[in-house]
C-alpha cells in the first residue's frame, strides 16, 4: 500500500469514498491517511468493505451505540510482526490489540465496559513497518460493543436425606436411581451441588457391602463431575451394630470412622477445600460459585468436639463473601426446634448455634436429619442475619425423597420442596418459600 506513500503527507479523509462495485453498503468508518478497500477476510462485513490504515498517521473513528466491552474485527498484513491498533473511547485510551491473522477478521476484545449510549471510538496503527519485500498494515471490518454475559441468577442445589434403609439389600435400587436422576436433571434445574445430611448406610458388617452398595450407588456423580459431600451419621460409625443397635462405648466408636472414610474420600467429593483431620471427611469444606455469589458448604461431625466447631469457626471467619451452607447430621428435632442433647457425642446442637451458626454473619442455611420426617424454622444471628435450617429424614423403606433448594440470587430469595423420583411422588406438607434471604455478594 505503499504506492503513493509520497501523497501520504496530504490528511485525506474517506468515510463513504468506496472502490466502484465493491460495496454493499455505505463503510461505516471515516479513515485518515488510509482508505476504504473491498473487503478480503472472513466473515465478510456487510459493507463488503474494510478500512485500511497502512501508517503511523493512519486512523479511523466511528461511532459506537451500545454498551459492553468493546470488539474489533480485523485482519493485518505481516511483516517482521503483526500490526497494533491503538483504540481510544470518547478520547480516553482503552488499550491496544495486536491483530493476529490475515484472513479472519476475528473479535479482538479492548477496554473495560461501557455504559450504555453513543461511544465515539478512534482506531491509530500504531506500529507501521515498510521493508520493500513487505508492508505491515490493519484492516478493520467492523466495530462493536459486546453486553455483558446474562448473570444466572437462579440454580439449584440438593440435599440427600438418611438413605440407611437403601443399602440393606442388592436388590433395592432406590439410592442408585435418585442419584441417576439428580444427574439426568442437571441441566433443568441448573443443579450446583449434592450434600447429604447422614447415616449414608445403616451398620458396617466384615465384607462392608452397604459401603460397597452406597459407593457403587454415588459414582453417577463422580462421573458427572457433580460435586457433593456427605455428613458421618450415627449410623457411619462404629458405634451401630447390625440392625442398628448401639454398640458401647458408644462415645468412643461414634468417632471411628475407619471404614467410612476408606469408601469416601475428598477426592471422590470433587471440591472439597479443606478438612479438619487429614485423611478424614468428618468434618469438611468445599467451595463453589453459583447465582453470581460464592457459596462455601461446611460438613460437620455429628455432635460435633469443640475442636472440629473452632475449626469452623476460622473457615467460616476466613471466607466473609461466601454463603455458609452447614450440613450435619443432627440438628432440628422433628418439631423444628433445635436439639438440646449432645447424645452420645461431645457437643449438642444448641451448642453449635450458640458459638457457629448464630455467630457470623454469612451463615445462611443449615440442613441436618437423623430424626422425625421434615421440617424447618428460621432464626436470627447475632449480627441480624437470618438463618433458613430445614430437617429431611424420612427413613423411607418405599421410596426415595431429596430436597431440592431453588435459589434466585437476584430476587434474594428461595424455595424448596421436597420430591421422591421413585414413586414420583411430591410432599407438598413440606414446600416453603422465603424471600429477603440476604445473600453476601
Amino acid at each position: 500500500m505503499r504506492i503513493k506513500r509520497a501523497i501520504m503527507a496530504v490528511v485525506v479523509v474517506l468515510s463513504a469514498g468506496v472502490l466502484a462495485g465493491a460495496a454493499q453498503a455505505a463503510s461505516p468508518f471515516t479513515v485518515v491517511n488510509g482508505s476504504i478497500q473491498p473487503a478480503t477476510g472472513t466473515p465478510r462485513p456487510a459493507s463488503g468493505t474494510h478500512a485500511t490504515l497502512w501508517h503511523n498517521a493512519s486512523y479511523a473513528t466511528i461511532p459506537v451505540q451500545g454498551a459492553g466491552r468493546l470488539v474489533l474485527g480485523a485482519i493485518g498484513d505481516h511483516c517482521d510482526g503483526w500490526p497494533i491498533l491503538r483504540v481510544r473511547v470518547d478520547g480516553d485510551l482503552a488499550g491496544e490489540v495486536t491483530v493476529a491473522s490475515a484472513t479472519d477478521y476475528g473479535s479482538y476484545p479492548v477496554g473495560a465496559e461501557l455504559p450504555e449510549g453513543r461511544h465515539d471510538v478512534r482506531i491509530e496503527l500504531v506500529n507501521d513497518r515498510y521493508t520493500g519485500t513487505c508492508d505491515r498494515n490493519a484492516h478493520l471490518a467492523y466495530v462493536r460493543t459486546q453486553p455483558p454475559p446474562t448473570a444466572d441468577t437462579s440454580f439449584t442445589f440438593a440435599v440427600v436425606p438418611d438413605t440407611q434403609e437403601e443399602v440393606l439389600t442388592a436388590d433395592d435400587a432406590r439410592l442408585r436411581q435418585r442419584v441417576d436422576w439428580l444427574v439426568a436433571q442437571r441441566a433443568a434445574l441448573d443443579l450446583r451441588f449434592v450434600a447429604h445430611s447422614g447415616d449414608v448406610v445403616n451398620y458396617d458388617t466384615p465384607d462392608h457391602v452397604q459401603y460397597e452398595r452406597a459407593r457403587a450407588a454415588l459414582r453417577p456423580l463422580e462421573a458427572a463431575g457433580m460435586p457433593y459431600t456427605l455428613a458421618v451419621g450415627n449410623h457411619d460409625t462404629q458405634a451401630a451394630g447390625p440392625g442398628g443397635e448401639l454398640r458401647r462405648p458408644a462415645g468412643q466408636l461414634l468417632r471411628d470412622t475407619t471404614v467410612f472414610n476408606r469408601y469416601f474420600t475428598v477426592g471422590r467429593f470433587g471440591a472439597v477445600g479443606g478438612q479438619f483431620e487429614a485423611g478424614k471427611v468428618d468434618n469438611t469444606y468445599a467451595t463453589y460459585t453459583a447465582g453470581g455469589v460464592r457459596w462455601l458448604v461446611l460438613n460437620l461431625e455429628l455432635w460435633p468436639r469443640r475442636a472440629a466447631v473452632a475449626w469452623a469457626q476460622a473457615v467460616v471467619a476466613a471466607h466473609p463473601r461466601h454463603n455458609v451452607v452447614i450440613v450435619t447430621h443432627h440438628y432440628l428435632e422433628s418439631d423444628a426446634t433445635i436439639g438440646q442433647s449432645p447424645g452420645y457425642g461431645s457437643t449438642s446442637p444448641q451448642y453449635l448455634f450458640d458459638n457457629l451458626v448464630a455467630r457470623y454473619p454469612n451463615v445462611r442455611f443449615v440442613f441436618s436429619g437423623h430424626t422425625g420426617t421434615a421440617a424447618a424454622r428460621v432464626d436470627t444471628g447475632v449480627h441480624g442475619n437470618r438463618i433458613h435450617s430445614f430437617l429431611q429424614t424420612f427413613h423411607s423403606r418405599r421410596t426415595n425423597p431429596v430436597r431440592l433448594v431453588e435459589i434466585d440470587a437476584a430476587a434474594n430469595s428461595l424455595r424448596t420442596w421436597i420430591y421422591a423420583p421413585h414413586t414420583d411422588e411430591e410432599f407438598p406438607a413440606h414446600e416453603r418459600a422465603y424471600a429477603g434471604i440476604g445473600l453476601v455478594r
